[in-house]
This record gives C-alpha cells, structure tokens and sequence, in this order.
C-alpha cells in the first residue's frame, strides 16, 4: 500500500536523525507491450512514476524500491524480482513489503491438473507476454497460483505484512472505449492460448515453510494460504474493467489521492478503499485476512469507531443502516460535519434513533427543541445504546462484593458507543450472569438458556477482585450476549439456505498456492437430537482434526454472509469495498469456509489443560445487501416503446441470522 507521511520540521532533532524507514517495494509499470496484438498504454507508467514519488516523500530509499517499466519488465524478471524478497537479508521479519503492478491483466481457463474446479485463474500480463522467444517459444503471462506461491514463500520467511496492489483488470479486450476520446482504454486483454499444467512448477511445487499455529484460528499449514499471505488491494471487482483516462488509471489516482488526504498512521486497508472517490464503472476491492490493519502495520488494528453517513430528510434524519447493522430503537448518535471532526471537534448536535427497518433508520433531533442544521451529508457517531441492549447481572448481597457494584457503576457512566448498558438485578432467574466469589477470585456463572441448555455453567476463568478486572469482563459479556441473541424476528432467509459442518481431509491434488486440496469427508456434525436443540454441532475434540462449512443457498436471490465465532474472531468476513461489493452466496449456489476456493482457512478446535467440556457459537449472518459486520469480533477479557411495460422488480430487503452452538467435548 501506499504511504503518506506530514513532517513538522520544527519537531525534528537534527543531532539524531532518524533510521531509514524499513519499506521494501517493486514496483511495475507497462505501457509498451512486445506483442503487436496487445494494445499498449498511456497511464500505466505515470502511475508507477506516482507511487514511487509518494514512497521517496517517506524517505525511503532508493535502494530498498526495485522499478520495472516497459522493456525492464519482462516475465523473467518480474518472477526474479518478487523471489528475491524471500532471500533480501535486509528485509526482516514482519517489515512492509509493497509489490504495486500497473498494466493489462487477463483471464483464462487453468489447466485440468490445477484442481480449480473448472473456474477460470487471473493474469498478469509482462511486457513480453503472449509473444516468443528467441527459439520460437511462447512466454506465457503469470498466473495467479505462481504470484500466490512465491507470496507465500516471502510470508514464510519474511512475515505477512505484504501489500499487494493491482491496477489492472482480468476481463475486457484492451480496446478503446470511445473512438472519440482517444486516452481512455480499458486495463486488460483476452487471452485464448491455454497453459501447460507444469508452468511454473519449479515455484509452486515448493512445500510451505510456515510456522505452526494453534489454537481455535488457523491449523497447522495454513497461515499464509490463500488471503493469509497478503492484502490485496484490487482496482475493480472480478468482472468489472480498470479503466485509464488522460494518461492516469482511475484507481491510483483516486488511491493517492485518498492518502494524501487521510494520511495512513490510522487507516486500515479496508478504511482507505471506502475514503477513496468512487470511480465510474468500477468498484475497487480489499481483500485479505488482514484487510482491517493498519497500513503496513504487522499489528492488528483495535475496534474501530463506527461512523454512519447521515442526511436530512425533511424535519428528520436519515441512516442507511439499521436493523441488520445492530442498530436498535432509542440508540442514541452524536453528528459530525465530517469523520475527521469527530476526534477532535464538538458535534453539530445529537440524534435518536425513532424507527429501524433492516437497512435503514428514521432519527430526529434529542431534545427535539435542539435542532441543527446539516447540509449535505454528514457522520453518525454511537454515544449511547438503545432499547433491548441490556446485560442483567445478578450480584449477591455480600460486603466482599462491594467493589463488584462499583464497577456495574462504572461501567454504567460510560458513554462509549461500543458499551451495552449493564443492569444488576435482584432475582437471579432475570440475570444471564451470575457473579460470586470462588477462592478469593470472582467467578462467572452463566444464566444465559442457550448456553446452559449445551451444558456449559461458567466462564472457564476467574479474574483478580478488583473493579477494572470485573469491569473488562462486564464490557466483553455485554457485547457477546447481544450479539448472540439478536436476531430478526421476521427473518425467512434462513428457510432457504442448507448449512454442512465436516470433517476435512486431505486429497492428493495441490491447489494453486501450492496447499493440499482438502476435501469434505464424512456426515454433516450438525445435529438436532442434542439436548432438544435444533442445530449443534457436539464435537469430540481431536488436535488432528480440521473442519469446514458449506452453506448452499436455494434461493435465487443472492445473499452477503458473515459467519462469526462468537467469542473471539471472525472465521469469514466479506471483502470490502467502496461501493459495490460481490455478494459471495450467488443464487441456486453455495459457498464453502475452510476449504475449496473461498481463500479461508479450516477450523480446529482445542480444549485448555484440565477443561473437560466448552461451548462456542457459530452466527451466520444472511442479507441481501451488504453489511459490515467487522465491529462485533472482540479480544478475550481473559488472557419504453409500447403503452406499459414490465418494471424490474428488486428483492424485498431481508436480513436473517442462523445460530449453531458448538460443545467440545474432551476425552472422558
């Protein structure tokens, strides 16, 4: 990614300048192509020229940015340049790599040995793509299963703080658009020789070198497979076309000047691609298991505030988000001119929330008499939860527990808009926590019916009595019951989608990142003869074992899903996008986690020393438009031509949930 740094020269101490920055990048323009079939381009090299310049403002050096343009960039040394970041002893261990390519791309039909599934691999295209050699031999372009191993290896070696960002496109014929302006072309070709099955072999053959992973998250051998070696920042969506216009591509253009507006010392991947200008035509996409971190940070980035565009309509305020979003009745927002505004400025003034439906809120005024005036478009900043948000705790009426009601006090005052309101009630039944003391330690007891009903009747911690230790606790316990129970009343999405938990193995085909194909094996695990619920999945943990889910959708309508394992992570977050974003369960079709082609790693499951028994949740989230839903993963507290015509008809906007408890069950 690209990076913009605002120095204050009068901050600067001259008698101890400062190290270089720890920034490696290739960067690759083509405009001139070898081959008379392939038309050539305006923009491509201006746009390479671009990111250099933008990376020397950061004053990294010359000799840590590689450039390729036109004849410099053939396929021999594209290949050789992103290899060596593998072996670059400068380069440590989680420093930023950026590999930025500006030129045509392709599509074409892969090899029946590369185990795709019949779906078609993406292109790159090198300036001396689709042409021969000296002997008469064809130079193949670079397929998307070479780029994904050799990131792979540099993952393994170097880290995956790797930014990958491609202004190109992989359908489109490279032709002019419009015969009168003769500076708009389009960013990618047609491809219609095939490839031979071992291209590239010597790359992709390599066995991976990751480190091994534990836990609930990744398995052993995945952590940089697919998405996990990298973020990927793409110029268009996989059907649309990267376009240029007056010797610039649209997508750098608008990238830069996203950065040079926001800066990058706070934005994530996803946050840049959303503050960019939109593009006619094209919709650029994020995507990557590390698309909500900071800019060339290894770190992860912390909850972020979640701002809402906001308009006035009438003598009200409106929201395009709502019901689907978590946004309840009474839910109370702070309004801002802009998302800047909101960190360092007062707000224009206060809304509440009057009436949600699935994708959209009705707000007025609070106190009414306090109205504001709002041109345009303003940002909506959460102060204050609405209606049916609430945590009752139940508490014992015991001097020992004195400092626990200081803490529901405090907890109480806040204002932070991530906080639900946490109410202590006197009947224990009312409560879905019970707090108590156990060995000089607070213990948490669960009230809550649907995890009671698993088997599960306490949090497998305790914590230190003190009130910010309880507090933590409280805040996380808040948020995981109200994200475990809502749920849409008049949700019907869910009678149309089918859900398979299983067992995966492996098979004896490689994928295009050089992984073992897993297959599905074995019966659906989601039961419904456990306990009288409907669906579970009651597990005998195995530290060999690996899982998968397939959601078919037999609808016709296609779906956005987001499935959630309710606490700690996210195990399938859409990509994001600014403005429109592929929905990934098309219609009549279904979508796998954890194996096939979705680019997600396979689940596994682990008990702690001595724990015999645990309950987690899996939630998917069913819409027919797209919701972001990347707030509720948390960190543990713990460690017409005739008289009528037929009107296109648009589905009716629905949002459902579908909830699967998972027990883990230890050896006995």
């Amino acid at each position: 990614m690209l990076l913009l740094m605002q120095v204050d020269l009068l901050s600067l101490d001259v008698s101890s300048p400062k190290p270089a920055p720890r920034f490696f990048a290739l960067i690759i323009g083509i405009n001139t192509y070898k081959a008379d079939s392939i038309s050539n381009l305006l923009g491509a090299v201006p746009d390479a020229d671009a990111v250099r310049d933008l990376l020397e403002q950061l004053e990294a050096p010359r000799s840590q940015i590689k450039d390729l343009r036109d004849k410099r960039a053939t396929r021999h040394r594209i290949l050789r340049e992103i290899s060596a970041f593998s072996n670059d002893d400068r380069i440590q261990r989680g420093d930023p790599i950026l590999i930025y390519f500006a030129g045509h791309g392709s599509s074409t039909k892969a090899p029946d040995a590369w185990a795709v599934g019949g779906a078609e691999i993406q292109l790159l295209i090198p300036y001396d793509g689709q042409s021969t050699d000296a002997n008469g031999r064809e130079i193949h372009s670079i397929p998307d299963r070479t780029l994904g191993a050799l990131l792979t290896q540099i993952a393994d070696k170097k880290g995956n703080n790797i930014s990958v960002i491609f202004n190109c496109c992989h359908s489109g014929s490279g032709t002019r658009i419009d015969r009168v302006d003769l500076d708009c072309m389009e960013r990618g070709i047609e491809v219609k020789t095939s490839l031979p099955a071992d291209l590239d072999k010597q790359i992709w053959n390599h066995p991976s070198k990751s480190s091994k992973e534990r836990a609930i998250a990744i398995p052993a051998g995945f952590a940089h497979g697919g998405l996990q070696s990298h973020v990927l920042l793409a110029a268009c969506g996989t059907d649309e076309r990267a376009r240029e216009e007056r010797e610039r591509g649209l997508f750098t253009k608008a990238l830069i000047e996203a950065l040079m507006s926001y800066g990058t010392d706070k934005l994530t991947y996803a946050d840049v691609i959303r503050r960019m200008s939109r593009l006619p035509r094209q919709n650029p996409q994020c995507e990557g298991v590390n698309q909500k971190r900071v800019l060339f940070n290894a770190r992860c980035t912390a909850r972020r505030r979640m701002l809402y565009e906001i308009r006035k309509n009438g003598d009200k305020y409106v929201m395009n988000v709502g019901a689907a979003h978590g946004i309840t009745v009474n839910t109370r927002f702070a309004v801002y001119l802009d998302k800047d505004s909101s960190l360092k400025r007062n707000p224009l003034g206060t809304v509440i929330a009057r009436r949600t439906k699935s994708f959209k809120t009705e707000l007025e005024a609070f106190p009414k008499r306090f109205n504001f005036t709002l041109e345009g478009e303003g940002f909506a900043l959460q102060t204050r939860a609405g209606d049916e948000e609430d945590l009752k705790v139940h508490v014992a009426l015991d001097e020992k527990l004195t400092f626990i009601f200081q803490a529901l006090a405090k907890e109480m005052q806040r204002t932070d808009p991530a906080r639900r309101t946490i109410i202590p009630v006197e009947k224990k039944e009312a409560a879905k926590l019970d707090i108590a003391l156990e060995d000089g330690n607070v213990a948490f007891y669960i009230l809550h019916s649907a995890t009671l009903r698993c088997g599960l009747t306490r949090m497998p911690h305790t914590v230190e009595p003190s009130v910010n230790a309880v507090q933590s606790v409280l805040y996380a316990a808040a948020n995981f019951y109200w994200h475990l129970d809502r749920k849409n009343t008049s949700g019907s999405l869910q009678n149309f989608v089918n859900i398979e938990f299983k067992r995966l193995k492996k098979s004896q085909k490689v994928d295009r990142y050089g992984y073992d194909v897993l297959l599905a094996d074995g019966p659906n695990l989601i039961r419904s003869d456990v306990m009288d619920l409907k669906n579970v999945m009651d597990l005998q943990v195995d530290d060999t074992a690996q899982y998968g889910l397939k959601i078919t959708n037999n609808s016709a309508i296609p779906l956005y899903l987001d499935a959630q394992y309710i606490i700690p992570d996210s195990w399938y977050e859409p990509p994001a996008a600014n403005g429109i974003v592929d929905p990934p369960l098309k219609g009549n079709s279904f979508f796998t986690i954890g194996y096939g082609n979705s680019g997600t790693n396979p689940r596994d499951f682990y008990l702690r020393e001595g724990q015999k028994l645990d309950v987690g949740f899996f939630k998917l989230f069913l819409s027919t438009e797209y919701v972001d839903l990347s707030h509720i993963p948390q960190p543990s507290p713990f460690d017409r031509d005739r008289a009528s015509k037929r009107t296109a008809r648009k589905p009716q906007e629905a949002w459902d949930t579908i909830l699967l408890p998972v027990i883990q069950r230890g050896a006995f």
